[in-house]
């Protein structure tokens, strides 16, 4: 059975407002900055193999084209805001392990938890986005083989052995050098 795929929901103005790389944008324009914003959470989610739900206030962007492939974008409709979409979608999910919430709001990331969903704050998410993805290793790989091979009880005395012979050293540091 392979893992789920992780899905996102992205406070996006809570983004933009605390990134220095997306305020940069929003000086030029807002519109941009959602531009800008959902082609970095396109090429997160291409790259993570994740999904991402961008949530918006108001109707502002509404003309824009919305996220394409991973990224889903929704605006909110008065009186409703975007974190109230937030918070309904995680409460509809209540404890699913594939979701986390993107949102450095205090009263999202709260809410999130309360429903044992993960929250990452916005400016490590934005640190996280510019890290490289991992590596997958090629299948059959080595180091993968050495960590699914059980240990043989004499692989496992010997390590007891080095353990009980570091013990003693840190026990007695007058014992060093002996066996």
């Amino acid at each position: 059975m392979s893992p789920a795929t992780e899905h996102l929901l992205v406070d996006g103005y809570n983004l933009i407002k605390t990134s220095p790389f997306f305020r940069h944008y929003e000086a030029i324009s807002l519109q941009r900055a959602r531009q800008a914003l959902i082609q970095a959470l396109g090429a997160y989610a291409r790259q993570h193999g994740a999904r991402v739900t961008l949530y918006f206030d108001g109707a502002a962007g509404r003309e824009e084209a919305p996220g394409s492939g991973p990224v889903q974008v929704v605006y909110s409709r008065a009186p409703l805001k975007a974190d109230d979409l937030i918070k309904e979608a995680v409460q509809d999910r209540h404890g699913a392990r594939e979701l986390r919430v993107i949102s450095a709001d205090r009263e999202i990331a709260g809410f999130a938890r309360q429903h044992r969903v993960r929250v990452t704050a916005a400016g490590v998410f934005e640190q996280e986005m510019a890290q490289p993805p991992p590596r997958p290793r090629p299948a059959g790989d080595p180091v993968e083989r050495e960590r699914e091979a059980p240990l043989s009880e004499a692989q496992i005395a010997e390590w007891e052995r080095i353990f009980q012979q570091e013990k003693r050293i840190f026990d007695d540091p007058d014992d060093r050098g002996k066996k």
